[in-house]
């Protein structure tokens, strides 16, 4: 049984001609995914991939919103700090696979379920109207990492809208509802 093929890079930048963020994902098996992400779509992403992150026993076991707010910010910031954001995407010798094709995938749907028996693991679907997507598998430390990604994309641009991980935590963290869906 061969290794299990893992996320190499990840990389999330403004397309202004498009006004949609490009969303490219490589595998360290030399595969790409192009997705194109709408504001609307990010929109609706948003709040599952924050629920995700507030899911962590870390976070959610604290009663009280301020110190959720505060250890859910401390956990981002040490998560990202381990990541290397000025990498330029790099392409293999020889290039990537591109599985999906080589334009990019307007994503419709998205799923980001838990990983029974393993808490610190979350399935990432993306998918199209009709035909293929991905799923993939991330653990939280990739999970901040996409989350800082997508923010940062969001800031350039400029779409009036903040993805901000600790702003307005709610009073209770309900665990993420297994398999929700967002259209």
């Amino acid at each position: 049984m061969g290794e299990a093929v893992k996320i190499h890079q990840l990389q999330a930048a403004y397309a202004p001609a498009e006004d949609r963020l490009l969303l490219r994902l490589s595998t360290t098996d030399c595969r790409e995914f192009r997705f194109w992400l709408t504001r609307r779509f990010v929109q609706r992403l948003w709040p599952a991939l924050r629920q995700s992150l507030e899911s962590q026993r870390e976070v959610a076991h604290h009663p009280d919103q301020a110190i959720r707010a505060a250890m859910l910010g401390f956990m981002h910031e040490n998560a990202t700090s381990q990541a290397d954001f000025q990498a330029p995407f790099s392409e293999p010798p020889g290039g990537a696979l591109l599985p999906l094709g080589e334009t990019p995938i307007l994503a419709v749907h998205a799923r980001i379920t838990p990983i029974p028996g393993h808490e610190s693991l979350r399935q990432i679907q993306l998918h199209p109207e009709r035909g293929h997507g991905i799923e993939v598998t991330m653990d939280m430390t990739l999970l901040h990492a996409f989350c800082k990604l997508l923010s940062d994309a969001v800031s350039a641009a400029d779409w009036q809208m903040s993805l901000n991980l600790t702003a307005g935590l709610p009073p209770t963290v309900n665990t993420m509802e297994q398999g929700r869906v967002l259209h």
